[in-house]
């Protein structure tokens, strides 16, 4: 029994790296919810595909998910729609 515990624990361990390997390079976004988005969408309609955004500034949404290596930006054209621009980075 005693061999065992050090067998369980590392298996343990090895889970843990590994479901968090597949989460740190998984999409930032979902493929399916970018496709979902138009150009000359409003901000309302975007926040209704993707939820809100995590950062926002100079007229650009960021989104980002925890444990997660990327992000999305999202672009605005000046009358306040979206322009169609995602700048998708994965690390």
């Amino acid at each position: 029994m005693k061999r065992l515990v050090p067998v369980l624990v590392a298996v343990f361990v090895l889970g843990v790296v590994v479901v968090l390997c597949v989460r740190a390079f998984s999409d930032p976004v979902p493929a399916e919810r970018l496709q979902r988005l138009q150009k000359g969408m409003t901000q309302d309609e975007v926040r209704s595909v993707l939820g809100p955004p995590t950062r926002v500034y100079d007229g650009q949404w960021t989104y980002q998910r925890p444990l997660i290596f990327g992000f999305v930006n999202i672009h605005w054209q000046t009358n306040g729609t979206y322009d169609s621009e995602v700048n998708y980075e994965r690390f």
